[in-house]
């Protein structure tokens, strides 16, 4: 009994009152950042031991000059002391010179980062490597590029632009603006190739604007929603225009509103809802002994 006491003395205040302890592993002499706030720099062995207050997911930054910057999450779940290892991959400098910016940068589809002139350079894996620059409106351009270690490497590129091109989808095509809770409004799916200022039309069988819309299209996919409001039932044609300064495009499809459909899907989500609460309170009270 004696025995046992002493544990409990010695043993139950360690226990209540241990910390969480990160140990970041990495490369010496590495700046740290936990959740985004500066926790030191790793020793000369790359060790750096952190005390947190409290337990859970942490991100893990790691930055150090001619590397790869390293981004994880470290998980804590009990006090005391969980190691983590942060590896650091060798880099070299890149810069780009191009004839339009911004200009992304990827590197067998992971993302590098972004220049937006010519004074910008990014960090870059050492090695003989498949480097792909992007600029939204215009085809991507992919250079084998030899990357030296704490070197820095330029390239050339001169990227071509896209084509304009349009492409316009409309789901539902048949749709039922009634309030039922069912296909109550539709939606006008436009892919642009590059970024354009972009209009939309709803014209009625003597070709009237019923509904139109304007703005900036982006390159790639756009969606706009259609709801019907005030119009009446019958076939619309549909026509998206893209424009540039040298380019314009048009696409057409044709829509139904048909309101004559009541499918009841408000009433019943309604009901169901209603049901669920009602049997929540009564499970509520039946455990409250009410």
């Amino acid at each position: 009994m004696k025995k046992l006491l002493i544990l409990i003395v010695f043993i139950l205040p360690a226990v209540v009152f241990a910390g969480y302890t990160l140990v970041v592993k990495t490369e010496p002499f590495a700046s740290v950042y936990v959740n985004g706030i500066y926790a030191g720099m790793s020793d000369i062995d790359g060790v750096l031991e952190i005390t947190l207050s409290s337990s859970g997911e942490h991100r893990i930054t790691v930055r150090k000059s001619w590397y790869i910057i390293f981004d994880g999450s470290a998980y804590v779940s009990y006090p005391g002391v969980v190691v983590f290892h942060a590896p650091l991959k060798r880099a070299g400098m890149l810069r780009v010179y191009s004839n339009v910016y911004p200009v992304e940068v990827y590197s067998e589809d992971q993302y590098l980062g972004k220049v937006n002139s010519v004074q910008d350079t990014i960090y870059v894996p050492e090695g003989s490597l498949y480097i792909t620059f992007k600029s939204a409106g215009f085809i991507p351009e992919t250079r084998l590029v030899n990357i030296s270690y704490a070197k820095e490497t330029s390239v050339n590129i001169s990227l071509i632009e896209e084509v304009l091109s349009i492409n316009l989808k409309i789901e539902p095509e048949i749709f039922s603006p009634n309030g039922d809770w069912y296909q109550d409004y539709t939606t006008f799916y436009i892919y642009l190739s590059k970024p354009a200022t972009l209009s939309i039309q709803v014209l009625g069988k003597d070709k009237k604007v019923v509904w139109q819309w304007s703005g900036k299209g982006k390159a790639g996919s756009n969606q706009i929603n259609f709801s019907g409001s005030g119009i009446s039932d019958g076939a619309y044609t549909v026509i998206a225009f893209a424009q540039t300064e040298k380019e314009s495009f048009t696409a057409t499809s044709v829509l139904t509103i048909d309101r004559s459909s009541y499918t009841y899907t408000k009433e019943i989500v309604l009901t169901t809802a209603a049901i669920a609460v009602t049997g929540l309170l009564f499970m509520f009270l039946i455990s409250a002994g009410l």
